[in-house]
Formats: structure tokens, C-alpha cells, sequence
């Protein structure tokens, strides 16, 4: 009897290593885009930015005549890392590092962002300094 509880404490030891080992579905696409953002920040790479952003947050962001390129560069956003906690909501989600809270769009090419450089401020939305 003891042998068989030893197994199946054994095989529930391995069965709750495997689960919170995965990672949720998902995550590694919003992770490496992420990361991307994450790295073009810390670069100061303007053009990735923009890359990175949905059509609505890179048109928002530019303002007047400056292209978004223009417009990004002028922004001091965190590129502090690594990414922390992401939860995703169908085509929807959110991530955070050290210094930043990023939120992601699943468009039909690809996780873009459509909201960086985000400060929560408690019971009212997210601050944020590209937002579309």
C-alpha cells in the first residue's frame, strides 16, 4: 500500500511540475514581441517602434508633421526588462516589465501594440505615451 501511494504522489509531483512548467497558449508570440518592443526602446530604434505599433497607435502618435519615427524618438519610453506578467483576452493583452506596461493587439499578421509607455494610476485607465 505504501508503494502505491509513494507512486501516485510521485506521478502528482511530476503531473504539477509539467502543468506549471507550460507556458499559457499564446504567450510566446506576445512574448517575442515583447521582447522586440522591449529592445527597440532600449535602442532608441524609432523605426522598429513604429513597426511594432497597430495603424491606429502609430497614426495617433504622430502628430502634425512628424511621421511616427519623429514622434517616438521624442519619447522616453522604458525599455526595462525583462517581461514579467502577461494575460491575454482572446485578441487582447497585456504586459509587464520592470518599467513598462505594454497592451497587444492579435491583428491577421501578428501581435502589434496599440498602447506603450503606460503608468497605471489606480482606479482610472492606464497613462499612456502611444496609445491608438
Amino acid at each position: 500500500m505504501r508503494a502505491v501511494r509513494t507512486r501516485w504522489m510521485v506521478l502528482a509531483a511530476v503531473a504539477v511540475a509539467l502543468v506549471a512548467g507550460c507556458a499559457a497558449p499564446g504567450t510566446d508570440a506576445v512574448t517575442r514581441v515583447a521582447d522586440a518592443w522591449l529592445a527597440a526602446a532600449r535602442a532608441k530604434d524609432a523605426a522598429t517602434l513604429c513597426r511594432l505599433l497597430t495603424s491606429a497607435a502609430a497614426e495617433s502618435v504622430a502628430t502634425g508633421d512628424e511621421s511616427c519615427e519623429q514622434a517616438v524618438g521624442d519619447l522616453d519610453l522604458p525599455g526595462d526588462g525583462p517581461v514579467g506578467t502577461i494575460q491575454i483576452w482572446s485578441d487582447q493583452a497585456q504586459v509587464t516589465t520592470r518599467g513598462d506596461t505594454l497592451f497587444l493587439t492579435d491583428l491577421s499578421d501578428g501581435w502589434r501594440g496599440n498602447a506603450a509607455g503606460c503608468t497605471f494610476q489606480g482606479d482610472q485607465p492606464y497613462d499612456c505615451d502611444v496609445e491608438g
